[in-house]
């Protein structure tokens, strides 16, 4: 399995071939609820937006709720990170807790999550590591 950041999730549905080619073989694909709303956001606002319709377009993601034991987990990699000197926006904390929570690769499509705190309790891959 796979855990997808919301970045990985745009990137896949703009049809990024490094993106594509190296997710089509890593299912099934996880994500959180909290990525599922940053990637609808993106278009909220665009003429005849759907949120309902967009949301099929990357179906076969499975969104995980976030949780309070997920809310603890981000505290602990949020406290780890401003220790380092490498904070994580509030979303981002709670995204990687719950990537973390399920043991599996977290890919992302930019450099947000290439922190220490994080690399060191997780496997994150960034598919545009030059980002």
């Amino acid at each position: 399995m796979t855990f997808l950041d919301s970045s990985t999730i745009i990137e896949y549905l703009r049809n990024d071939r490094t993106v594509v080619d190296y997710l089509d073989k890593r299912q099934p694909w996880w994500t959180s609820t909290i990525c599922v709303f940053e990637v609808l956001n993106g278009l909220a606002g665009s003429p005849n937006f759907d949120p309902t319709e967009e949301r099929q377009k990357f179906s076969g993601v499975q969104a995980l709720e976030f949780n309070e034991q997920l809310a603890l987990e981000a505290s602990r990699l949020q406290d780890a990170s401003i220790k380092d000197g490498s904070e994580l926006s509030h979303r981002d904390a709670m995204i990687a807790a719950t990537a973390r929570s399920t043991g599996d690769e977290y890919v992302v499509a930019d450099s947000d999550f290439e922190t220490e705190p994080l690399e060191a309790v997780m496997d994150v891959t960034n598919l545009h590591g030059d980002d």
